[in-house]
């Protein structure tokens, strides 16, 4: 199998040369060698003007949420923007002197993950200024037959949130960029650039790649998987793991019962998860240096777990169990109070659900209704 920046060095080089180039990208954009895409650009004869990173930085380095800086790549001496820091979107200013972006960042598979809304906002910005953009496909982790979770309603649109995707949307970062071309009317002069032998029900384990690090706490596929449903936790008052070595498998509080928790959990029989009573120590991010007693969890089979009807039992289960030290990590958004959970999720409906006592069993056909509307829409953007 080969990614769309490997296809993309065998078959199109020639046709840029002498194009200004500005590459969007992270420590992900490497070739099956693992070797980075800006080296093997210039190895080829590309102009490469100015570098672009997302969260967590061109290096994957930063950490969560932190605002990343520009700077003048040390050993290329090519200045670099950051996309998360003072700016969201390129500036006109920072696509002057670019004929063509390109963009090439390893997705997760997820409506939560920011790296999408990068490649959204630039699309839009290049589409503005005639600029083409060519995205270079890369495989979903979490495989292209799983669609799960609810769209996102409108006012609940943010930078981890928004253009009607699902959940987990099942598509590749591609097939994602051609549906927001398509069905936001961007307009943008797009070109992907497809992967070879690639099929939608490969995991990232399935394909021949290494695991490809997108960002610092997601360190293997089953941290991944987890992720689904996990990140939802973090908009209650958890740990969920951040500052450990296991972010995602790691979840817990200082106020929690571990044993109650297990216990409840096990009643609910959740498939392809185990999971064990576990203290873990934060070193970082939300509880740091506080003992937290919660739950360590396992995949045991990557096809049969819904790890979004894990976090939403979990969720309802600590609630039922801690009313007094359970809440929802919330803000003040134009004098309205609002609740990180509803922006993660896409809806305020599952946190009002949840506190008149729903289970994943109460909610789940409501949001794979809608899934099931998302996946039959983007079937026409399949590349594979």
């Amino acid at each position: 199998m080969k990614t769309g920046l490997d296809v993309f060095l065998d078959a199109y080089t020639q046709q840029f040369k002498g194009a200004k180039i500005g590459l969007v990208t992270n420590s992900t954009g490497i070739n099956c060698d693992l070797r980075r895409n800006i080296d093997l650009f210039l190895e080829k004869g590309l102009r490469i003007t100015k570098l672009f990173g997302p969260e967590h930085g061109v290096f994957g380095a930063a950490p969560d949420g932190a605002k990343v800086a520009d700077f003048v790549d040390p050993r290329y001496k090519i200045p670099v923007y950051s996309l998360y820091g003072e700016n969201l979107r390129p500036t006109a200013q920072m696509l002057e002197d670019i004929d063509v972006m390109i963009y090439d960042i390893q997705d997760v598979g997820l409506r939560f993950y920011t790296y999408i809304y990068t490649m959204a906002y630039c699309m839009e910005e290049c589409a503005k200024h005639s600029i083409k953009f060519i995205v270079l496909d890369r495989p979903n982790p979490l495989c292209c037959q799983i669609v799960e979770g609810p769209t996102i309603e409108k006012e609940f649109n943010s930078f981890v949130g928004g253009y009607g995707l699902a959940l987990r949307y099942g598509l590749t970062i591609g097939e994602v960029a051609t549906y927001l071309n398509s069905e936001y009317k961007m307009n943008a002069d797009l070109m992907v650039v497809p992967m070879k032998d690639y099929k939608r029900s490969f995991f990232y384990d399935d394909t021949n790649l290494l695991w490809n690090t997108p960002s610092p706490n997601l360190p293997s596929l089953e941290h991944t998987v987890l992720y689904c449903g996990f990140c939802l936790l973090e908009g209650v008052n958890l740990s969920v793991g951040r500052g450990t070595v296991h972010p995602f498998k790691y979840i817990g509080a200082p106020w929690i019962d571990s044993e109650k928790l297990y216990n409840q959990m096990r009643k609910l029989n959740h498939q392809g998860v185990m999971f064990r009573e576990r203290v873990f120590v934060p070193a970082a991010f939300k509880l740091h240096n506080q003992v937290c007693n919660g739950l360590e969890f396992f995949v045991t089979d990557k096809h049969k777990i819904k790890p979004l009807n894990l976090a939403i039992d979990l969720i309802s289960v600590l609630k039922a169990l801690h009313p007094q030290s359970f809440s929802w990590d919330s803000y003040v958004h134009d004098n309205t109070k609002r609740y990180y959970f509803d922006l993660l999720i896409g809806s305020d409906f599952y946190r009002k659900a949840i506190e008149d006592g729903a289970t994943s069993k109460d909610l789940e056909s409501i949001w794979q209704k809608q899934a099931s509307e998302f996946s039959r829409l983007s079937t026409k953007f399949f590349l594979y």
